[in-house]
């Protein structure tokens, strides 16, 4: 089956997608920012419609919005309950928007609008394999500028704040770094399923690492291969990527869920 171009072009793409997912996803569970992704993901839906509206390609459309979204986000508050209010605000306000937006196109972009809400990882482009290529070189190169401070402040703010650390700069980047992951994911798992991909690979680093490099190899590990593994199920199973993706990551989950029972009783 890897010898038919689609399934190379999903193969290609979805690596990416997964191991930029994986590093990023540790950061949001120690941030706790998963209604942030989850917000991200929804706004995506507008930054689409609003892409079609304007004649230009849909993730351009999601990486303006979502960009611009995070940088509100991320100015409005950087503490949990802050963010989740910044975060509600804003969501509303963009939802409403692409309310309107769909509205506008439910004759004629229908489809594309769809892809975007649940992805079509098969239908991923040559060209989109190198954009993707491009995004995920931003976002490994920010990472790995911002790494360290990241860490600290993720772990302890307040200790961070006090030795000079511009905790409210690295909460606006991490910010944009999510808006341009969430963007990327949208294409293999769509916009309602993306923060499946923003959080389960680093819950499971979590619940079997113990140093966060470790927890970080695990995370892009584990989203490697619930990648692969669904695109084999998908393919000799027709059944639909993101789903597969999504219950094989879930099935991970609980795996590790249960050993830690098994290591209480």
């Amino acid at each position: 089956m890897w010898a038919y171009s689609f399934m190379q072009n999903a193969l290609f793409g979805g690596i990416i997608v997964a191991t930029v997912c994986g590093i990023v996803s540790v950061f949001v569970i120690l941030r706790r920012m998963g209604f942030a992704a989850h917000a991200l993901g929804h706004m995506s839906l507008t930054g689409a419609s609003a892409a079609a509206l304007l004649g230009m390609s849909s993730i351009l459309g999601q990486l303006v919005l979502n960009g611009l979204a995070a940088i509100v986000m991320g100015l409005m508050g950087d503490k949990v309950k802050k963010n989740d209010l910044a975060i509600g605000v804003v969501l509303t306000f963009v939802l409403g928007l692409g309310a309107y937006f769909l509205f506008l196109f439910q004759n004629n972009y229908a489809g594309s609008v769809m892809s975007i809400l649940f992805g079509n990882i098969f239908a991923v482009s040559n060209t989109q394999i190198w954009q993707l290529l491009g995004l995920a070189s931003v976002i490994l190169l920010i990472m790995l500028v911002i790494s360290r401070p990241l860490i600290f402040a993720s772990i302890d703010p307040v200790v961070a704040e006090s030795k000079n650390v511009s905790v409210k700069l690295l909460s606006v980047v991490f910010f944009l770094v999510l808006a341009i992951t969430v963007s990327m994911a949208c294409q293999v798992v769509g916009a309602l399923l993306v923060f499946v991909l923003l959080i389960i690979p680093g819950a499971i680093g979590i619940q079997w690492g113990e140093s966060i490099y470790r927890i970080v190899a695990i995370s892009v590990g584990v989203a490697n291969a619930a990648l692969i593994l669904a695109l084999y199920v998908s393919y000799h199973f027709d059944l639909p990527a993101s789903f597969c993706i999504t219950m094989l990551l879930c099935c991970g989950y609980f795996i590790g869920v249960i050993k830690a029972l098994i290591k209480r009783g």
